[in-house]
């Protein structure tokens, strides 16, 4: 997977000097960086050719930010300026300069306008285009206002800007006009959904894509010469005809190729519920569905089920595509491609109690975000899957347990073969994919070759996945939970259960409250379980080991793969993963 990440570097760097590309560099805090900021949804719209490079760091400061030498990685690619353009470096600093902060904060009088005044007199020597950009405003409002705590900072930047003639990207003030139109509930829809992150100043999907786009937009103004920006649907429409990567089991035994080979007339964009059960009822060989907006399926009270044929493409135009109350079906088909859409996980509305379900029953659902069933050749790629706003801790509380509505995520089952699962944000769920749905299910032995890389566990409380029977390959995918959790807690990450054969080459798993390989890797219950071989994986930042589980898993990976070693892991998977990041980037170091 991390090799389209290269070859889209390379491809600059082979441009002739009469070609020669624009570079754009981001610096700054957490409201740029990957994760919870706007900066790689600026990248995102910039136009093909353009390199842009985030390398803003959470919690740095105009002072911090030199003092630990991440600036020294500025100047490096300031000095190696031979085959491009223009190099823009664009500096937003502020948040962590504020009081309160020990060993980031700055005075605001004399050490920070001088650190951002020293910054800009370095890219003018490198022979850069230095832009000062505002500090991106809070969301909080005082008495039906926004609170702009961050005033004297943009003002300070503003009069720097002024003063060493550096051009002014005044995000502040945009944002901050932006915000109090919109009032406070229309501005919490910026943030990380509650118990995700929810803050005032960082920002979720939704926030990225918005002051992303704001910012891209005034960076042209100020700089017409990057224009024009990319619309995200032209990017998914260049996209829809494009395989499963070789490096995958999805890309094994002649690949997957989807409805690459549709004819124009079988080139569906639909932005309706009557509109898609229309595209899927052609008699079209092969064909391309593009999902334009959010589609609710429902089919009264209950989620609507959506089957998939064979040969079919199922791609998302923009930011901003995908489905509610929908389960999509793949049932004995062969050659799907699902990508980029935002899948809010169905809630069933009548969940059945099972006395017999654990030692003390359960409530059961029925209805997956996605269900893969006796199907071959299969690549979901880029989604974005979440309970959210509906999360397991709304429900009410019947025979002692919560009444809940959620089934699977994403579960492959019934001897499915072939499938890739890559670049997904998986978030706010409790029992996220089962490979192999039983241990009665013998018939899926020599079956369940799926390959999950690059994805993004975001608080999945389990089965990210459980594995039963299957050749699963994990590689470079990035956990993140905590052991207290109010709505989420972690139980295991991944569950290595009947006859379970699976290699891991180096995830990363970030849980608050685990000590060891078993509370990340374990079996969930169930006899004769499998086995798993692990190869450079960390967990909070130590190697994992000590597993207790059987390490024979009596195959090997047979595609070639690139495996970044964990330490990168996270800025690689933040960066990518999940809807409306399709084209990869480069990831800052960490």
């Amino acid at each position: 997977m991390l090799r389209h990440v290269l070859l889209s570097l390379a491809c600059l760097t082979s441009l002739s000097a009469a070609q020669a590309a624009d570079r754009i560099i981001l610096t700054g805090d957490s409201t740029v960086a990957s994760g919870g900021g706007y900066g790689d949804y600026l990248c995102r719209r910039q136009r093909p050719g353009t390199q842009c490079l985030n390398l803003a760091k959470n919690g740095r400061s105009s002072g911090s930010f030199r003092a630990e030498g991440r600036w020294d990685e500025v100047q490096a690619l300031l000095r190696n300026s031979a085959g491009f353009n223009q190099t823009y470096v664009l500096m937003q600093f502020g948040h962590n300069d504020q009081p309160g902060k020990p060993g980031r904060s700055t005075d605001l009088v004399r050490e920070y306008p001088a650190n951002l005044a020293r910054y800009v007199a370095d890219v003018k020597a490198g022979g850069g285009v230095p832009v000062l950009v505002t500090s991106l405003t809070r969301r909080s409002f005082r008495n039906g206002y926004v609170w702009n705590d961050l005033a004297p900072w943009a003002a300070a930047a503003r009069e720097v800007a002024r003063r060493e003639g550096a051009a002014l990207l005044d995000l502040n003030a945009l944002s901050l006009a932006a915000v109090q139109e919109m009032g406070p509930e229309q501005a919490d829809t910026l943030a990380a959904p509650k118990g995700a992150g929810f803050d005032y100043t960082h920002l979720g999907p939704k926030g990225g894509r918005f002051f992303g786009d704001m910012a891209a937009r005034e960076l042209v103004r100020l700089f017409p010469a990057l224009g024009p920006l990319v619309d995200p649907a032209d990017t998914a429409r260049g996209l829809a005809r494009e395989h499963a990567p070789a490096d995958g089991w999805a890309g094994m035994e002649g690949g997957t190729q989807g409805g690459a080979a549709a004819a124009a007339g079988a080139v569906h964009t639909i932005g309706t519920r009557a509109e898609l059960l229309a595209a899927l009822k052609t008699a079209d060989a092969a064909r391309i569905i593009q999902v334009r907006g959010t589609i609710d399926m429902a089919d009264g009270a209950k989620p609507g089920v959506v089957r998939l044929p064979s040969n079919t493409t199922l791609i998302g135009l923009g930011e901003d595509a995908g489905f509610v109350n929908a389960s999509l079906q793949l049932s004995n088909v062969s050659q799907v491609i699902i990508r980029n859409l935002s899948i809010r996980n169905p809630c069933d509305p009548a969940p059945k109690w099972d006395a017999q379900d654990g030692a003390n029953g359960n409530w059961n659902s029925v209805y997956d975000g996605i269900a893969v069933s006796g199907s071959h050749h299969v690549w979901i790629d880029h989604n974005s899957f979440t309970d959210a706003p509906h999360t397991d801790g709304q429900a009410p509380r019947e025979n002692g347990m919560l009444k809940q509505c959620h089934d699977g995520a994403l579960d492959i089952t019934g001897g499915s073969d072939f499938v890739t699962v890559s670049y997904n944000h998986f978030s706010l769920h409790e029992k996220n994919t089962l490979v192999g749905a039983s241990d009665a299910a013998i018939g899926d032995e020599g079956h369940l070759r799926v390959t999950f890389a690059n994805n993004f566990f975001d608080h999945v409380s389990t089965r990210a996945p459980r594995v039963r029977f299957g050749q699963v390959h994990l590689l470079n995918n990035f956990h993140k939970g905590s052991r207290k959790h109010a709505e989420y807690a972690h139980g295991y990450s991944v569950g290595i259960a009947k006859q379970a054969r699976v290699i891991i080459d180096a995830n990363a798993y970030e849980i608050e409250g685990a000590r060891g390989c078993g509370d990340v890797l374990r079996n969930p219950g169930g006899a004769d379980a499998g086995a798993v071989l692990d190869r450079g994986s960390q967990l909070n930042g130590k190697a994992l080991v000590e597993c207790g589980l059987a390490g024979d898993v009596g195959w090997s990976v047979p595609y070639r793969f690139t495996a970044l070693p964990a330490a990168d892991v996270q800025p690689n998977v933040m960066s990518n993963a999940g809807a409306g990041r399709l084209g990869l980037l480069r990831p800052a170091p960490r």
